[in-house]
């Protein structure tokens, strides 16, 4: 049993797929060229539970094998602001991680008998909620921007959101990490641990919901890696 303070952060890198998204980007409605990287981080207490199995291969030496999961709700998001025909618009990028688990090895030494340092690592995996939606703020009176480019396109509504995308998913990686264990009793022992948890990435495809008639919607990609560090503190019962 575990309780932990653990950071997450995310990196998100947005790409146009098409010419009419690239017009965005490049600031040509309103001269002001939107951001194309954006760093969303999160903060919070997370609580599981784990359970593993170690072996003493020599006086000194431990080897062992350990699984976790956490219940996380870690979320966090980012932002900016440019002009879009002299109207500003909002470009918002999100992200949930609900809840991850690890199966890692782990090899220890015993600097005494109560007392052990060990380093792990192994597989990870989570459900990450990744989002990132453009908007443009409310005009008086409103205005509707529309814009096409070898066949793709979009019409953005002040007050309204212009593109919009979210993906769920069980993302899998990779954590490694290290710490001590102290034996408080021949059942009970005391584990501080610092794990980091790379879950890898999730490319969420950001599409227009209004176009042109006639022409395909345009989009961007969004892409999120989703990493994690935490600082676990927690009770093992020993059989």
């Amino acid at each position: 049993m575990s309780n932990s303070f653990t950071a997450r952060s995310a990196i998100s890198n947005l790409t146009p797929n098409d010419a009419a998204s690239a017009d965005l980007f490049s600031g040509l409605f309103g001269g002001q060229p939107l951001a194309t990287s954006y760093k969303v981080g999160a903060n919070g207490a997370v609580g599981g539970l784990d359970a593993g199995y170690n072996w003493q291969a020599s006086a000194n030496w431990l080897l062992g094998v350990e699984a976790d999961f956490s219940f996380a709700g870690l979320s966090g998001q980012a932002t900016a602001t440019s002009l879009f025909s002299g109207t500003p618009q909002t470009l918002t990028v999100a992200q949930t991680t609900d809840w991850y688990g690890t199966v890692r090895g782990r090899l220890g030494w015993l600097a005494t008998p109560d007392l052990l340092f060990f380093g792990t690592g192994g597989f990870a995996y989570g459900r990450v909620t990744d989002s990132a939606n453009d908007t443009l703020a409310a005009a008086t009176p409103p205005v509707t921007t529309t814009a096409a480019a070898s066949g793709f396109g979009f019409i953005c509504t002040t007050g309204a959101t212009c593109f919009l995308g979210t993906s769920t998913a069980i993302q899998t990686g990779w954590t490694a990490g290290g710490g001590a264990e102290w034996l408080l009793s021949r059942y009970v022992s005391l584990k501080a641990e610092y794990q980091f948890v790379d879950l890898g990435t999730q490319t969420v495809r950001v599409t227009a919901l209004a176009a042109p008639l006639g022409a395909i919607p345009s989009s961007f990609n969004a892409v999120f890696r989703d990493e994690i560090q935490s600082f676990r503190v927690g009770l093992n019962w020993h059989l």
